[in-house]
């Protein structure tokens, strides 16, 4: 079992805590950008199914796709499904579960890179854990997060019987913004990048990196490692990204903003 509270941060120095620079526009006949989902793209709500996307934002998305002959992916913590659900499909390159799933372009079907066995059996004591403390469960196919936002006073335990049901199982320990996750396998958002990143029409483009948790800053360190650059979205915070947005309504106009501009 590991747990992962950050990134490894070997290849770049990490940030100090203050508030960062805001990034250029877009260049969209060159970049390639990679989004996270919720507290990036949208406001993080009380429960994960009442996340919703307004028009104005799919709208944006269809014409970014588009000004970037399709160089626009989804790097999320939800299911492939559950991103497809919220954006109506606006984005069709999306990596699902940190990485554990990926599909390619909206025609070609998601593959799975863990064995989520161990999620499967899991479940039972996940549950019986989320049931004591009053946790909400989000169930990934392959992994399982129990979210803590209503009590934040529980952090420390929903941890530490986090930690006691991945040892048993052989499950993976990864801490976002007021959840835990127990995922199977490795693979991680700047897996995800590094993949879009080998294949059309992303390679030979500079990567752009956005997103709000601490599970982004392996795609903030992959980016980086392919000469692009990382925008960390909301308070300052120790991080491997180079740039910052105050959060989502600022996400959306500097998004407006590159693609309404000169390419």
């Amino acid at each position: 079992m590991l747990t992962l509270t950050r990134s490894d941060m070997r290849s770049r120095p990490m940030s100090k805590i203050e508030p960062l620079q805001h990034p250029p526009l877009l260049r969209p006949n060159a970049d390639a950008l990679f989004l996270d989902l919720d507290g990036t793209l949208l406001d993080i709500a009380e429960h994960p199914d009442d996340v919703r996307a307004s028009a104005e934002l799919l709208a944006l998305l269809a014409r970014l796709d588009n000004a970037m002959s399709g160089a626009v992916a989804l790097i999320t913590g939800r299911s492939v499904a559950d991103a497809d659900a919220i954006l109506a499909g606006a984005v069709g390159a999306v990596a699902g579960v940190h990485g554990a799933e990926m599909r390619y372009t909206v025609a070609s079907t998601v593959r799975w890179n863990s064995d989520n066995a161990p999620v499967w059996a899991a479940r039972a004591d996940a549950y019986a854990l989320a049931n004591r403390l009053k946790l909400l469960v989000e169930d990934k196919r392959g992994s399982l997060a129990l979210h803590y936002r209503h009590a934040p006073e529980l952090a420390a335990e929903t941890l530490a019987g986090a930690e006691q049901i991945a040892a048993r199982y052989g499950l993976r320990v990864m801490q976002g913004q007021m959840v835990v996750e127990m995922i199977a396998g490795l693979r991680t958002k700047g897996d995800a990048l590094s993949a879009f990143m080998n294949i059309a029409p992303f390679a030979g483009r500079r990567p752009v990196a956005v997103g709000d948790d601490i599970t982004d800053e392996d795609a903030f360190q992959s980016a980086h490692a392919c000469c692009g650059f990382g925008v960390l979205v909301g308070q300052p915070r120790t991080s491997a990204a180079t740039f910052g947005l105050d959060g989502p309504a600022s996400v959306a106009a500097w998004l407006e903003a590159s693609v309404s501009g000169p390419a």
